[in-house]
């Protein structure tokens, strides 16, 4: 028996181990099975403190003797060369920031050494990377015309250009809170925001009427139109962007009003309404968002939520966290009944001991059914939304999903800072961060003192004179 038990520890190491990896490395990494090369400058304040993070909280495992298929030899890396392998140290950074590593079940540093380490990787993969070039007031009129308003600069904003105001922070903040405040901004949301929140798949959805049979496209449009309501209304408020996730209201019409079960809201007009209980505060409680992560093509399986898709939405919008690649020839879930209880059912091995680093976020919106409707029960019984989060913070329904969530503010507003940044310069959110986006948006963020929508937008426009760079 006692045999077996080290077995079971063993393996479960193992399987942890490699759920660190899968979130740290890609195919492509230059340390696969050997040292990286030596840059030609790192900061000296990289070694130590990332050093005994990895000696102390990875290399027991990757030593040669617990090694993982990948061939990678954690004790071997030589930390003080983080900016020879920026991609792989620009994943740990993403995955440290959001509290994904460790994984459960393995010892984790203290919140403080955590924040040490990734003011080491932010130096060193910052080393050698040259801030954007200041823009003249031309060019910052057509950037933000371009990003607010998918259009030209009005006369308003080019005379500030001609002024040269654009320079100045608080002038530059003026205009976007003009250009916010336009109709025009609308853009912003349609063309930046529904993409990003993968909205703009919300028209591919068609729920099955044998299921659903009170939906009707008009209701997929309100869902819609809640959320575009909701986020111009924070932009233009110029709020902290991380109160998408915490505003404790919304924009709800008579038949969205109904379809939540709010009362004493009459006709088809939006307006806002206050939430007067916590699980429908922010982008979490919205239909739209619930919806698009849900299964909706006509079936077997056509009336379910998918925890895997709601958690893997949640990491990489709020955590800005990849998921660790998934097992070869891992276990299917019966089509016929509901996925959330067969997952909680599968096997440690190789199933459950990765599937507890995420899923429960997952878990924690399955009140939410897949038209984004509270409910207690599923098709087999009672809904269960217990779970943890990585670093065991409860996550036992969506309000405390949330509350473990808003530990990682700057998690947020480091994914939020580099998709405005990918999408300033491409004008698309399709592309992932990189290294080079990720000192950005650091940078930025270090010299915004009060993270409002105004200050981010301008120092992505102007980053030298906003950002301090």
């Amino acid at each position: 028996m006692g045999r077996d038990n080290m077995r079971r520890q063993q393996s479960t190491r193992i399987a942890v181990c490699l759920f660190v990896l899968g979130t740290l490395v890609s195919s492509s990494s230059p340390i696969s099975g050997q040292r990286a090369a030596r840059p030609t400058s790192v900061s000296a304040q990289t070694s130590p403190d990332v050093s005994n993070v990895i000696d102390t909280y990875c290399s027991s495992c990757h030593n040669g003797r617990m090694r993982s298929p990948s061939g990678i030899l954690l004790d071997q890396f030589d930390v003080a060369q983080v900016a020879a392998s920026p991609e792989v140290w620009s994943r740990a950074y993403r995955q440290l920031q959001a509290g994904a590593m460790p994984p459960v079940g393995v010892p984790r540093p203290d919140r403080a050494t955590v924040d040490a380490v990734l003011t080491s990787i932010e130096q060193a993969l910052g080393a050698q990377a040259k801030p954007p070039a200041a823009a003249n007031g031309q060019e910052i009129a057509t950037r933000l015309a371009t990003i607010l308003w998918n259009s030209a600069p009005d006369a308003t904003l080019l005379q500030e250009a001609q002024r040269n105001r654009s320079s100045d922070p608080a002038a530059l903040e003026h205009q976007i809170r003009r250009m916010l405040a336009d109709d025009r901004a609308q853009a912003f949301v349609s063309r930046f925001f529904f993409p990003w929140l993968e909205l703009d798949k919300l028209g591919n959805s068609d729920p099955d009427e044998k299921y659903f049979p009170d939906y009707d496209v008009s209701l997929r449009d309100s869902l819609a139109k809640e959320t575009e309501l909701f986020v111009l209304s924070q932009l233009r408020d110029d709020r902290d962007p991380l109160e998408l996730w915490s505003a404790d209201y919304t924009f709800l019409n008579e038949q969205l009003a109904r379809h939540y079960g709010v009362p004493n809201v009459t006709g088809p007009q939006f307006r806002l309404v206050p939430m007067s209980t916590p699980e429908r505060a922010g982008l979490l409680g919205h239909g739209s968002i619930l919806m698009v992560t849900s299964r909706h093509q006509h079936g077997v399986d056509a009336a379910y939520t998918t925890p895997a898709t709601r958690a893997k939405w949640v990491r990489l919008h709020f955590l800005g966290a990849s998921l660790p690649n998934g097992f070869p020839g891992a276990q299917p879930v019966k089509p016929e009944l509901p996925i959330a209880p067969q997952t909680r059912a599968l096997p440690a091995e190789p199933c459950a001991n990765c599937h507890r680093n995420f899923f429960p976020l997952g878990y924690a919106l399955e009140n939410f059914d897949p038209l984004g409707r509270w409910r207690t029960h599923d098709q087999v019984g009672l809904v269960d939304t217990s779970g943890a989060f990585v670093d065991g913070t409860p996550t036992n329904g969506v309000v405390e999903l949330r509350q473990a969530l808003l530990q990682y503010p700057e998690a947020f507003r480091t994914t939020i800072a580099e998709k405005l940044i990918i999408y300033s310069s491409t004008g698309s959110v399709a592309s992932s961060g990189t290294p080079e986006t990720l000192v950005r948006a650091r940078r930025i963020l270090r010299g915004t003192s009060k993270p409002r929508w105004s200050a981010l937008i301008g120092a992505i426009v102007q980053p030298k004179s906003v950002a301090g760079e």
